[in-house]
């Protein structure tokens, strides 16, 4: 079941966060576009990846668990989205990336 309809997590416990933040790798790849062409599925938004791979691993390092203390909501407008499980997670993990920032 997906977790946006399971009651895993409390209601109101997301965590936004600004994409420049975490990254300032280019969006898509020269090399991909160099050897295929247009990227196309394989030139993702690597800037956006890249965001919630460094957030999710700051959080992992911190003893947050992905899919037990948070998940990855959704992006857009320069910005990536978690759930938290509970208000005290959430509260904890706004401290734990605001001190890696």
């Amino acid at each position: 079941m997906t977790h946006e309809v399971s009651d895993w997590k409390e209601t109101g416990c997301t965590l936004e966060c600004e994409v420049g933040k975490l990254s300032d790798r280019e969006p898509f790849s020269r090399e991909i576009n160099e050897v295929f062409g247009e990227g196309g599925g394989l030139n993702a938004n690597y800037t956006t990846a890249e965001a919630i791979a460094k957030a999710a691993n700051i959080l992992g390092r911190n003893h947050f668990v992905y899919g037990k203390h948070f998940i990855f909501k959704r992006s857009g407008l320069n910005r990536i989205l978690f759930d938290f499980c509970n208000k005290a997670a959430l509260e904890s993990a706004k401290e734990t990336l605001q001190a890696s920032l």
